[in-house]
């Protein structure tokens, strides 16, 4: 914020100096509007979605960076499920679901599209049920229980 403010007052100074005392307050109007964009950039950018995957469960916690959880997903692993969908409207970018029992999730708003098809197949991978060792033939159990809480949902 200081490499845009001091050049621009700067040159604000200069104007005013030779007469255009108006300058002053379309600079400060200026700045605010800048703060206030890299304001809101940089609080959006703190939220996190953190995908656990714990022996037969998958765990989405849902928070800010360094800050505490606010919410929780706990799912089975063997009965969860990813998908892509289309935006709701034509342009509107896809969206990335984790479905179990008729409850929906989305995740990964803030990728882009090559993104989130890419972690689709990810999660696809290490949602495959998890065989211990020993049980070459070992089947996945029902469903488990359902969320405590959830990030989003419909």
């Amino acid at each position: 914020m200081a490499l845009v403010a001091v050049p621009g007052l700067g040159i604000a100074g200069v104007f005013a100096a030779q007469g255009f005392w108006p300058i002053f307050p379309f600079a400060g109007l200026e700045l605010s509007a800048l703060g206030a964009a890299l304001w809101v950039s940089l609080r959006r950018n703190r939220y996190r979605e953190v995908l656990r995957f714990e022996g037969g469960q998958l765990v989405v916690e849902c928070g800010d960076l360094g800050g505490e959880v606010r919410r929780v997903l706990a799912w089975p692993r063997t009965w969860t499920r990813v998908a892509l969908e289309r935006g709701r409207r034509g342009n509107d970018p896809q969206r990335l679901l984790l479905m179990y029992a008729g409850r929906r999730v989305e995740i990964g708003r803030c990728l882009t599209d090559d993104e989130r098809a890419a972690l689709r197949g990810r999660i696809k991978e290490l949602l495959r049920p998890v065989v211990p060792e020993g049980a070459a033939g070992a089947v996945g159990r029902g469903p488990g229980p359902s969320t405590q809480d959830m990030c989003s949902g419909e």
